[in-house]
C-alpha cells in the first residue's frame, strides 16, 4: 500500500492496522456531503434509491496517514445504504479522521 512512499524520518507517516479494526463511520463526513436540497423536494424513488449519506454505519479501518498539515485521513471499508434500505454501495477509500470513531 505505502510501497511509493519513501520515508525519510522515523516513525513513518503512516501505518497499516493489522488485523483491522472495527470502526463506526458518519458517512456524510467520509464522503462529504452532496447537492442539499430537502427531501420532501425529491421524487419518491430518489429518497426511497438514492444512497443515504447522513447515517452512521460500521466499518472497518485499515490504515492511517499524515497529511502534511499535521492531521490525518484513514482508510476505511464501508457499505452506504439506499434509503429504502433494499441496496447498498461497498466502500473502501480515504478519509479524514473526523469520520471514524470506535466501535463499541
Amino acid at each position: 500500500m505505502f510501497d511509493q512512499w519513501p520515508a525519510g524520518f522515523g516513525p513513518p507517516p503512516y501505518r497499516i492496522v493489522d488485523p483491522p479494526t472495527p470502526v463506526i463511520v458518519d458517512i456524510a463526513a467520509a464522503i462529504g456531503s452532496t447537492d442539499g436540497r430537502r427531501a420532501n423536494e425529491l421524487p419518491l424513488r430518489v429518497r426511497a434509491e438514492g444512497l443515504a449519506l447522513d447515517l452512521q454505519v460500521p466499518g472497518v479501518l485499515s490504515a492511517w496517514a499524515r497529511v502534511n498539515t499535521g492531521g490525518w485521513i484513514c482508510r476505511v471499508s464501508f457499505q452506504i445504504p439506499t434509503g429504502n434500505g433494499r441496496g447498498y454501495l461497498e466502500v473502501d477509500q480515504w478519509c479524514p479522521a473526523s469520520a471514524v470513531r470506535p466501535y463499541k
